[in-house]
């Protein structure tokens, strides 16, 4: 149909992190900590599918890392880390510190993962601005699970802002 059509809202990121990423497939949760040895990872865009990138047809566990340095400049109490759509299920990491995840990770006992249709889902994920350490580096640590076809984390916007710039941010879409 003939109209006029919007995209998403912009939004004003305090720290944008769509960039290249170091990535690894595999799974071993000493990937989330701040002094992990991730020189050897391949590198990939984020966001896009890693099927894009030379992981045509992997299924399975992936982890992502990027390190930023953050400059301090929000006053909020609280910030919040944008993941975009992540293809299927994540778990969200700054400093070696959970911050959020979508989906269920099944248990070493389990092969069965709770994935419904959470690769539709918008991460958004709260945590303490205390967690960054202003002027030295971050580190922000994703685990994804892929069940089936496509995965990795494949939309924006990627990036760290405050919870009043998330708010002004939903308002506009």
């Amino acid at each position: 149909d003939v109209g006029l059509y919007g995209g998403k809202a912009s939004v004003n990121l305090e720290v944008n992190l769509q960039s290249q990423w170091k990535f690894r497939t595999g799974d071993d949760l000493a990937r989330k900590e701040i002094e992990y040895n991730d020189s050897q990872w391949d590198n990939l865009f984020v966001p896009s599918k890693w099927e894009d990138q030379g992981y045509r047809d992997y299924d399975g566990y992936g982890w992502y890392r990027k390190t930023f340095v953050y400059q301090g400049n929000a006053t909020d109490k609280t910030m919040v880390v944008l993941m975009g759509k992540i293809d299927d299920i994540d778990q969200v990491y700054i400093n070696g510190t959970f911050v959020g995840e979508t989906g269920t990770f099944p248990s070493r006992s389990s092969q069965d993962a709770n994935t419904g249709e959470h690769y539709r889902a918008f991460r958004g994920y709260y945590f303490p601005t205390s967690l960054l350490k202003k002027g030295q580096k971050n580190t922000i640590a994703v685990r994804v699970l892929d069940t089936g076809g496509e995965g990795g984390i494949y939309e924006g916007p990627v990036g760290i802002l405050t919870q009043t710039q998330y708010i002004e941010y939903w308002r506009k879409i």
